[in-house]
């Protein structure tokens, strides 16, 4: 597949208009606060499709392993794990679930079967009741993370809204009932939602993946189950879990603010305000989304894995409150991944920003970088419509 670029004047374009507007003293919420007449929502969505379908092809192309029929973590399967762990995993399931969404096809719709179906078999412990990390360990003692187990099943409840297979939905919420039953600790200070099975420590991206599929998977069925757990969690982080800025922290207060941490709340909050009518949880959500604005502005540069989430939850929260802010910072951050993403093979295992990825567990040649460049592209392709 021949390399597909994006129009400078499309993307490149835009990330000079919000920044030109950053530079002139304006907010990012000015620079965005109507989409650029440059980027047209049908041409915008169409070269977002190609580009996250490339990103596909570059991961069935040089990851794909015959064992399990699956994928490598980094190139060659090197390494004492070597096939893909959830945390792998999730960005390129859920970008096969958005391209689906954003251009729906009968090639796009049998990727979102295949990974929603080899997710379920490979990760699957009956003998928990839950998924664990890798492929196959489907045994008591195996451990799973909570983190994990709400990821999966934001990718499983998206392969549900591209699809409309209530398999999927059942996949999410087996995800969420595990988690729901064996991950939170209880309230008040020093307790929140557990990192893993062992119970030795909290974890602020398991509490925040855990409420958003909560609050998605009670908007599906309405279990009152769901609503009552993802509130709990809620109200527990307003009250215990606030750090930097009135932000939420990763690991309790004192501890880092980081953006995939925070977006899935943000939105999870507003879900929340519309299912209680209390408009505290909305003026919360948006004010939280105004300091991320003020504090980070345009550029997210820890790691593609991460920041794609941010940018997706991001999006849906601009969706879902009629705005354009996040989308116009996602389209930034694509130009940015157009310029520097790619290696010398034409792989997209670089940062968006330049420079070297910052985050020390993302190790050269990992599916998950590409998976969160095209994550990020395929999310676009779905919003920009």
């Amino acid at each position: 597949m021949t390399r597909r670029s994006l129009s400078g004047r499309l993307v490149a374009g835009l990330a000079g208009v919000v920044l030109a507007a950053i530079g002139a003293g304006a907010s990012l919420a000015d620079a965005a606060g109507s989409p650029p007449t440059t980027a047209t929502a049908g041409t915008g969505t169409a070269q977002y499709v190609q580009l996250a379908d490339e990103g596909l092809h570059q991961q069935s192309t040089h990851w794909s392993t015959p064992v399990h029929h699956w994928f490598c973590e980094s190139l060659n399967c090197t390494g004492a794990y070597p096939l893909l762990t959830i945390w792998g995993a999730v960005r390129m399931f859920e970008a096969a679930d958005a391209v689906q969404l954003a251009s729906p096809s009968p090639s796009h719709r049998a990727t979102v079967q295949f990974w929603a179906g080899q997710a379920e078999k490979l990760y699957w412990n009956r003998y928990l009741g839950g998924y664990d990390p890798y492929p196959g360990d489907d045994y008591p003692a195996a451990q799973a993370w909570f983190d994990d187990n709400g990821w999966l099943g934001l990718a499983f409840y998206d392969a549900y809204r591209a699809t409309g297979q209530q398999r999927w939905l059942s996949d999410a919420q087996r995800a969420l009932d595990f988690i729901a039953t064996r991950g939170w600790s209880g309230g008040g200070p020093g307790n929140g939602m557990w990192w893993n099975t062992q119970h030795q420590q909290h974890s602020g991206e398991a509490l925040a993946a855990d409420s958003l599929l909560g609050m998605l998977l009670y908007g599906a069925d309405h279990r009152s189950s769901d609503l009552q757990n993802a509130q709990t969690w809620i109200d527990w982080a307003n009250a215990n879990d606030i750090g930097f800025s009135g932000l939420f922290a990763s690991e309790g207060p004192g501890s880092t603010v980081i953006d995939y941490v925070e977006a899935p709340l943000i939105y999870a909050q507003y879900l929340l305000c519309q299912a209680t009518r209390r408009d505290s949880y909305c003026a919360h959500a948006a004010a939280q989304a105004n300091t991320l604005t003020r504090i980070y502005g345009i550029a997210y540069n820890l790691a593609p894995l991460y920041d794609s989430i941010f940018l997706q939850w991001m999006m849906a929260y601009d969706q879902a409150t009629g705005g354009h802010h996040w989308v116009a910072v996602a389209q930034a951050n694509a130009a940015a991944a157009d310029t520097h993403a790619s290696d010398a093979r034409g792989l997209w295992l670089q940062s968006w920003w330049g420079g070297p990825i910052r985050d020390r567990n993302t190790q050269p040649d990992m599916l998950r970088t590409v998976g969160g460049t095209t994550s990020l592209y395929a999310w676009l392709a779905y919003y920009s419509t």
